[in-house]
């Protein structure tokens, strides 16, 4: 029986030791990974807001620097439509074009968050897709763009950012996850610089004319023509959010190469209900005649060339001033 007794404490002992053993390796590895982590976390973080070109770069002068009177927001169609020297020209305001290529509502509506916390616009500017309120997978896959201004900015985008994955807060805890992917764009646009011109990129050249009759738009969905609540309330709360701090505000479309009818989408005629319904003003470029079949003034069939969006520019700061949306000084800013 002591032969037993002895044995079964040996083998108590022995456990004991192993549990111990284990609990100390998961503890070594454990304080290890958090130092690399730190580690990464500053050469990451050093590197990111060193970026003078490329999208992160445009986001972070949006978010930690500009003091422009007029901001933009919006898709590719607001980067590459709204030419900010035409603003200052026209209007006599500052401008900036914080516009994101392939972003949408939930980008643009964190993105906003974070800038009016440090400043606030005379006049905010969101250029409105048809298809911004359809589900889209896209839409969320492409938050991670603001997972490096988690650190100062989680307030402001926990809740947005939460909306793909609710464990978020303790992923972005970590700070190679909240950089990740960041260093090789860096060193993309410090190899090849994207200039920018306050945010605006122009195109160059002209629609083939040609080609016109030939062509048949094809369009690559990144959406399912299904209402995503989510999006209709971020839409809202960027008109709120604008409201509340003091920010005119006004929608815009851009132009189309070809006309185009959206009596039947859905998404295009929930916004212009909430348009109607939180009084917003609108402006309407789609179905232009000074633009629909221009093929001078378009670089794709999308996209407006750098002639086309310095028409449409001076067109809209023209609008804007009839509308008496903001106290404008019609002088170059210097």
């Amino acid at each position: 029986m002591e032969k037993v007794n002895s044995f079964i404490f040996n083998f108590e002992t022995m456990v004991t030791k192993e549990y111990k053993l284990t609990i100390i390796k998961i503890i070594k590895f454990t304080i290890v990974f958090l130092i690399v982590d730190f580690v990464l976390g500053i050469i990451s973080n050093q590197l990111f807001y060193s970026q003078e070109t490329g999208k992160y770069a445009r986001s972070t002068h949006a978010v930690e620097k500009t003091n422009a009177e007029i901001i933009v927001f919006g898709s590719s169609h607001a980067h590459r439509h709204y030419v900010p020297k035409i603003f200052e020209k026209e209007l006599g305001k500052t401008c900036y074009n914080a516009g994101a290529e392939g972003q949408q509502l939930l980008y643009h509506t964190a993105l906003q968050e974070m800038i009016l916390k440090r400043v606030k616009p005379k006049l905010i500017v969101l250029n409105i897709d048809e298809n911004f309120l359809y589900t889209s997978k896209q839409a969320y896959d492409r938050l991670s763009d603001l997972h490096p201004y988690y650190a100062g900015h989680s307030k402001e985008l926990s809740a947005i950012l939460g909306l793909k994955s609710r464990f978020i807060d303790f992923k972005l805890f970590f700070k190679s996850y909240q950089m990740n992917s960041t260093i090789v764009h860096a060193l993309r646009y410090y190899v090849s610089p994207q200039l920018d011109y306050h945010g605006y990129r122009p195109l160059y050249g002209k629609i083939n004319p040609n080609k016109v009759n030939s062509h048949t738009k094809e369009e690559v969905k990144e959406y399912v023509e299904l209402i995503d609540d989510n999006f209709v309330e971020v839409v809202e709360k960027f008109i709120d959010n604008a409201r509340n701090n003091g920010c005119e505000l006004v929608f815009v479309t851009s132009p189309t190469f070809n006309k185009v009818n959206h009596d039947k989408n859905k998404s295009f005629i929930r916004i212009k209900e909430i348009i109607a319904t939180k009084k917003v003003p609108f402006i309407d470029f789609f179905n232009s005649s000074d633009f629909n079949g221009k093929s001078e003034l378009f670089h794709d069939f999308s996209h407006l060339n750098n002639d086309g969006a310095e028409l449409f520019t001076k067109q809209l700061t023209k609008k804007i001033m009839d509308m008496n949306l903001i106290n404008y000084n019609k002088k170059m800013i210097e």
